[in-house]
């Protein structure tokens, strides 16, 4: 009997020894996959700045390699070296990136200041979109571009490099993407604005600034001067149209201040609003600043060479205002249109007045010149174009810019062919069409005294006046009216470029379409229907809005390498090691194995010694299996209740999890009541992910230290935090992943989780449902807060994904969690 007692003993103790050692190994996987997480959210945060060859960008990237090559050595230790291809796909990896590293910047320095003119294209990375057009449109029409200067985005690295400006800029705007507080937003622009004011000049630049403007107007002291904005992105994929300040009539004193003050307009609300919806990275958006003396204008305006509304008229449009053109472009002022025919031969078809409707300021002599260099100006582009021109007092024609031109789809949704009903006539017709298509939505009428920001998603707005500040919120309404606006101004470039439904110039009358509910809009037909139209129309709306938001993440070369992930599904027949394609393929691979082999291996060892873990006593609809690693539980006990439990971050979490103010309510319980266990099972969770409802879940506990990994209704999270005295080893790692519902439920809620854990100081990653977050080298009394608020975020959003069926469903939660509003997730 006693060799039999000590053989059991003996067994125990190593059955007990291997799972110490396995568990131990999954959390120093765990550990790496946090640190390897943050070094990605940092790394992605920088590329958003630095260039791929910058050193600040290899060194974390050389070091996220040896994490990734530690973590598949240990996941080799607890799956018996059945992912050993692991090794082989991380060495190919960083010898890829290290490829990318060699192919560094072109040698030599680049110049702060160019003049424009010259055989040569510049390198619109040095000189932007803008000034890049310029410069080949004097290679067509010569001295019918005024001359200039570009003070280079090399000049706007030197300006912000200076006094740690663009270390504090990167801080500032860190989580802006998911800022939900408008007033925040504009605060911190705000103060990112002011600090470019502030910020001295580098001497270079305002000799530069001063030798080129005496040189190219030649000593005359009452020169006047334009100082225009021409960012890398700008008139070029993205029109920018707007989005940045120009200084006009500037007199040669004041030019530096000029400059500092278009660079500041880089940070104005729209202008950061814009470039975080089309995905453009803060890098390839440098500014350059263009500088050309003032035209003294008695006609200014913009060319169309193309109807944009009706392509296949052989029409252009011209736009005229007396003077300068300024306000009609930001939609201040109304403009007189020409339209004329190209061929056969140019002539005026038709003149529509604006405001007096005299256009006796320009002859139809002068519309013709325009014209003409307008048709050359494609032939030489190659493509139509929106293109500023201004008549000096002399009659010679000058053209200041040229971009090319959005035109609409030609896509079945917007061809408007649709059977009028003559029971349901519209409510309202007329106007100009800015950009065909169909839309439907309610109504929010933007008064003068409103803020865009109030504008629900997916709305049909209706305005007075084409506001700028609109541009903000184009990617997610459904359709934009407006009682007055130019076909040519910048709001009107934006909405073909964000594709939005819009009609302007609807007139006063359109006051009577605020005091409806839904409006059904056909902006091809120019029609405005009251009430929902066509089936599914709403649908195809919210559809469209949530892929604008979603669209692609920032691309260079460092993204498919290092960030791109392919393997998302882990139930998916393709999610085997030889199929990680990047540095995140191999992480999400390597943390979903470790986790699976953890879960094998403590099945098999509950089967066999059940001795060795205990179940949490606890009164929630949620069970536990514990594991005490250093006997912070009481002795002898089968079952353990979680008070005695003496584990720091476990009696964090615990408080958290057990918050009398949160509800437990079971929402997929009342929907399914009924219906059998298994069917529920099998419906929505069945054999998707690593546990069934029926396996165990794991709590592992050691005094300064817990391991939860769980299917918590139908969905699973890890939590893995130590926490104690030293802030230095402090850290909490958390990952969730999946649901009962809809595909974009599951992501929307995935969203809310992002927003709340960003704006409590976690750092997030999200793709899709799938979502790891961290905490690291926070004080003992600040990590147990976070881990407080963590339990109190998994209660809240366990079935959440059944509500959230909407885009706005993510702030309005995320707002009433963060302010205490428990009782709504019930």
């Amino acid at each position: 009997m006693p060799t039999v007692s000590k053989h059991i003993e003996k067994e125990s103790h190593d059955a007990d020894s291997r799972f110490r050692f396995r568990y131990e190994t999954l959390r120093a996987v765990i550990n790496r996959n946090g640190e390897a997480l943050r070094i990605m959210s940092d790394l992605e945060t920088d590329l958003n700045y630095m260039r791929h060859y910058d050193e600040r960008i290899k060194i974390p990237v050389r070091r996220l390699m040896t994490e990734v090559l530690l973590m598949a050595q240990e996941l080799n230790l607890l799956a018996a070296d059945r992912y050993s291809v692991l090794h082989e796909i991380v060495f190919r990896l960083r010898e890829e990136t290290e490829r990318l590293f060699a192919r560094g910047p072109e040698s030599g320095t680049h110049p702060v200041a160019l003049v424009m003119g010259g055989d040569t294209d510049p390198d619109p990375g040095l000189v932007g979109g803008k000034a890049a057009g310029l410069w080949r449109l004097s290679k067509c029409f010569g001295e019918s571009v005024p001359p200039g200067f570009v003070i280079t985005t090399e000049g706007y690295r030197l300006m912000l490099e200076q006094g740690d400006l663009a270390r504090r800029i990167r801080i500032l705007m860190t989580d802006l993407d998911v800022t939900s507080d408008p007033d925040r937003f504009s605060s911190i622009t705000a103060t990112i604005r002011r600090w470019i004011r502030e910020a001295p000049v580098p001497g270079k630049i305002e000799n530069e600034i001063r030798e080129h403007a005496v040189r190219i107007a030649s000593g005359a002291s009452d020169t006047l001067w334009a100082v225009r904005s021409s960012a890398v992105c700008e008139d070029g994929s993205h029109s920018f149209a707007g989005q940045f300040e120009s200084v006009l009539q500037v007199e040669t004193d004041d030019l530096v201040k000029a400059y500092k003050e278009v660079v500041a307009s880089r940070f104005a609300d729209r202008a950061v609003s814009y470039r975080l919806n089309v995905g453009c990275r803060e890098v390839d958006a440098s500014m350059a600043v263009l500088f050309m003396p003032m035209v003294d204008a008695v006609a200014a305006g913009v060319v169309y060479t193309t109807d944009t509304e009706k392509p296949e008229s052989g029409t252009m449009l011209i736009n005229a205002v007396p003077g300068l053109a300024d306000r009609m472009v930001r939609g201040e002022s109304q403009a007189d249109t020409f339209v004329v025919a190209r061929t056969p031969e140019l002539r005026v078809q038709e003149v529509m007045p604006a405001g007096s409707g005299k256009t006796d300021y320009i002859s139809a002599g002068k519309i013709l010149e325009i014209a003409g260099m307008a048709v050359k100006a494609v032939e030489f582009f190659g493509h139509e174009l929106d293109m500023e021109w201004a008549v000096d007092r002399l009659g010679k024609v000058w053209i200041l810019q040229a971009r090319r031109l959005v035109t609409a789809s030609t896509a079945a949704d917007m061809d408007g062919s649709l059977p009028r009903r003559k029971d349901d006539p519209p409510i309202l017709e007329g106007g100009i069409t800015i950009f065909p298509g169909r839309a439907e939505g309610p109504v929010y009428f933007l008064e003068k005294d409103k803020s865009v920001l109030d504008v629900p998603e997916g709305a049909v707005v209706l305005s007075e006046a084409p506001r700028l500040d609109i541009a903000l919120i184009l990617p997610r309404i459904a359709a934009l009216l407006v009682m007055e606006g130019n076909p040519v101004g910048h709001l009107a470039a934006l909405a073909r470029e964000f594709a939005i439904p819009s009609l302007f110039r609807l007139g006063d009358r359109a006051r009577m379409l605020a005091g409806k509910n839904i409006l059904s809009v056909n902006a091809t037909k120019r029609a405005v229907y009251s009430g929902v139209r066509w089936p599914g129309m709403r649908e195809r709306v919210l559809a469209r809005i949530a892929a604008a938001r979603d669209r692609g993440r920032p691309s260079g070369p460092l993204y498919d390498l290092v960030f791109g992930l392919n393997l998302v599904d882990p139930d998916a027949p393709s999610f085997k090691a030889r199929y990680c394609r990047s540095v995140h393929d191999t992480i999400r691979f390597i943390h979903e194995m470790a986790v699976r082999s953890m879960f094998g291996f403590g099945d098999r060892q509950r089967r066999r010694h059940r001795e060795t873990g205990r179940e949490l006593l606890t009164g929630l609809p949620i069970k536990f299996y514990l594991i005490d690693l250093d006997r912070c539980t009481p002795a002898g006990s089968k079952k353990v209740a979680p008070e005695d439990i003496g584990s720091v971050p476990f009696q964090a979490l615990w408080r958290g999890l057990s918050d009398e103010r949160l509800p437990w309510a079971e929402r997929w319980e009342r929907e399914m009541r009924g219906m059998p266990g298994d069917f529920k099972e099998a419906v929505l969770g069945g054999d998707i992910g690593p546990r069934r409802a029926s396996d165990a879940n794991y709590v592992m506990v050691a005094r300064d230290y817990t391991n939860i990994n769980a299917r918590v209704a139908y969905h699973y999270v890890m939590v893995d935090a130590m926490v104690g005295p030293g802030a230095e080893n402090n850290h909490i790692h958390f990952r969730f992943r999946g649901g009962g519902a809809s595909d974009e439920n599951r992501a929307r809620r995935a969203r809310f989780l992002e927003s709340v854990l960003r704006q409590s100081g976690f750092g997030v990653d999200r793709r899709g449902d799938l979502l790891a977050a961290w905490l690291r080298r926070y004080p003992e009394d600040d990590s147990k807060k976070a881990l407080e608020l963590l339990g109190r975020l998994m209660v809240c959003a366990r079935q959440l994904d059944v509500v959230m069926s909407r885009d706005i469903d993510v702030d309005l939660y995320t707002a009433y969690f963060l302010s205490g509003r428990y009782d709504i997730f019930s």
